[in-house]
């Protein structure tokens, strides 16, 4: 479990409840945006420097697919990223504005459960 919070672009991420945390879905922390929700998985800093072997294959595929499911399911993207400091990289949280915008820019979804 994360046992943090974050905000990017005025929106907090909090951790996502344990139905969603872990299979089906792969999200550790997640925000509310216009009733939709974008997702956050928290990697060590060993990610980015891991062999491949280490996150390849079926676990990497099972994550893949289920953050596939988590935009069908919530509307917003899941971010695959490490916190330094308790922060993504620049380029993460540029990404992660990015979506906040465009969930603004649609009409309002429909999850506004778990706000």
């Amino acid at each position: 479990m994360i046992s943090q919070m974050l905000t990017i672009a005025g929106i907090e991420f909090v951790e996502a409840p344990s139905e969603v945390e872990g299979s089906p879905y792969w999200v550790d922390l997640w925000a509310y945006v216009n009733g939709y929700r974008i997702g956050i998985q928290v990697k060590p800093d060993s990610y980015s420097s891991a062999s491949v072997s280490v996150y390849a294959g079926k676990a990497k595929s099972s994550m893949k697919s289920g953050q596939k499911r988590f935009m069908k399911d919530y509307g917003g993207k899941v971010f695959i990223t490490n916190l330094s400091m308790g922060n993504p990289p620049a380029h993460i949280e540029s990404e992660i504005k990015i979506e906040v915008s465009r969930l603004r820019s649609l009409p309002s979804g429909n999850n506004s459960n778990n706000q």
